[in-house]
């Protein structure tokens, strides 16, 4: 979810001068002197993901040459209370923004957003999987395009070069997973300097245990939507990656201080680390790493009998209600999510495409052949529910986090707990269908 975020640091030097800037932004709106209508599209910094924005707004230029798209991008930390206030005031702020799917329910609650019109909301009925257009719906309408499939579960970034040193070949089924985290993880005292397998974040904990309760025949979803963890097969998943803890095989560092486990893989300090595919850019950019020599991307082996998980809504583009050229907007969201050009921008960013048509894609096969094992999974995907998922993988967190602490934790009472939490606070206020 918090994916990509920018530093810190970043953040606070720039956040007053955005916030105070919020109302200004929409000040040079309508026509310029040259005829043209300029079109603002906020997006969060990474660079990757910008430089494919600011492509998209350039081919769409070209195409519809009485249109400029300005592309701004500021510090994700920031991004979010920077929407609120923008979407919230009188003075029309940005045309377009894209938005992590998680926040959206936060904007579409304040009735503050244009809704998708009906040409491309037929095309989201009829061609976008599940768990891509959830939390854009509000009482069956919706209000945001997806741009993606988010899917933080099913594969994982390994460490080559150590598994090559060890003479180990990668796990291909859940036993062997556990064998070779065991065999290879080295712990000193309380500190684990080398991990085996890493599910201990604050985006792979959800997702992988979630994954588990439904791949062995569960569901955390009541009928009602309300959450239940404390199914036979919720307390088995559990009590199975508390014994990873347990047994010294990864230790809480990320759970903790919202970094991310695949920085250990990539860092030589882990072996394997569950992932999104989106990862993969940190090693080839960020670590200067070769894929296919330094690491490699595969499956991450399935711990019940079918295949099932949960995701969150990923990222997606919507349209302010107060915005001044709303209309012009929605063209160029339209644009964008043709599928030659969508699936342009998901091969640039490192994404999965959220279109079934775009499944088979030869191009993007082709482009990005290390996530094609993904695209078999993503139907089998659901949609993780109409909650904040934000909120609701923190109260996981703290959950897990306390029962690592007890000697002899009650697995089942603690569940029920953040099950009764979870529905009660994290639960949108609205229908989604």
């Amino acid at each position: 979810m918090m994916k990509r975020k920018a530093a810190a640091a970043l953040a606070l030097l720039m956040t007053v001068s955005m916030l105070a800037g919020c109302g200004s932004d929409g000040g040079d709106k309508g026509k310029k002197s040259d005829g043209k209508t300029t079109l603002t599209f906020w997006c969060h910094q990474n660079e990757p993901w910008v430089k494919s924005y600011e492509a998209m707004a350039e081919k769409f230029e070209k195409e519809h040459p009485e249109y400029t798209v300005e592309v701004q991008d500021y510090p994700y930390d920031v991004y979010n209370d920077k929407i609120q206030t923008a979407i919230t005031s009188d003075t029309a702020g940005p045309d377009i923004i894209a938005v992590w799917g998680g926040m959206a329910p936060n904007f579409i609650g304040t009735d503050a957003l244009s809704e998708v019109p009906e040409d491309l909301a037929k095309e989201l009925d009829k061609d976008y999987m599940a768990p891509t257009v959830g939390s854009y719906k509000k009482n069956g309408k919706y209000y945001g395009v997806p741009m993606e499939y988010n899917l933080e579960y099913g594969g994982m970034i390994v460490n080559k070069k150590l598994f090559h040193e060890k003479g180990v070949a990668y796990p291909t089924t859940w036993e062997e997973l556990r064998d070779v985290s065991k065999s290879v993880s080295v712990k000193n005292g309380d500190i684990v300097e080398m991990k085996g397998f890493e599910m201990f974040d604050t985006d792979s904990l959800i997702c992988n245990y979630l994954a588990m309760i439904l791949q062995t025949g569960g569901q955390y979803l009541e009928e009602d939507d309300s959450v239940n963890f404390a199914t036979p097969e919720g307390v088995a998943a559990m009590e199975e990656i508390l014994s990873m803890i347990k047994n010294g095989e990864c230790d809480l560092t990320h759970l903790t201080d919202g970094d991310y486990c695949f920085n250990d893989v990539y860092q030589d300090k882990g072996y394997m680390a569950s992932v999104g595919s989106w990862a993969i850019g940190e090693g080839t950019g960020t670590y200067e790493l070769e894929y296919g020599t330094d690491f490699e991307y595969v499956r991450v082996p399935q711990y019940g009998d079918q295949m099932s998980f949960a995701s969150e809504t990923g990222w997606g583009l919507i349209v302010p209600e107060n915005g001044k050229n709303k209309d012009a907007a929605w063209e160029f969201i339209s644009f964008f999510s043709e599928p030659e050009n969508l699936v342009e921008h998901n091969i640039a960013c490192s994404q999965l495409p959220p279109r079934k048509s775009l499944l088979t894609n030869e191009t993007y096969i082709e482009k990005m052949p290390h996530v094609e094992f993904l695209l078999d999974i993503l139907p089998n995907g659901q949609w993780m529910g109409p909650y904040n998922t934000s909120d609701m993988r923190e109260v996981l967190n703290q959950t897990f986090l306390n029962l690592c602490q007890e000697e002899n934790p009650d697995v089942e009472d603690a569940l029920k707990e953040a099950s009764q939490k979870i529905t009660s606070e994290c639960k949108y206020g609205y229908s989604a269908e």
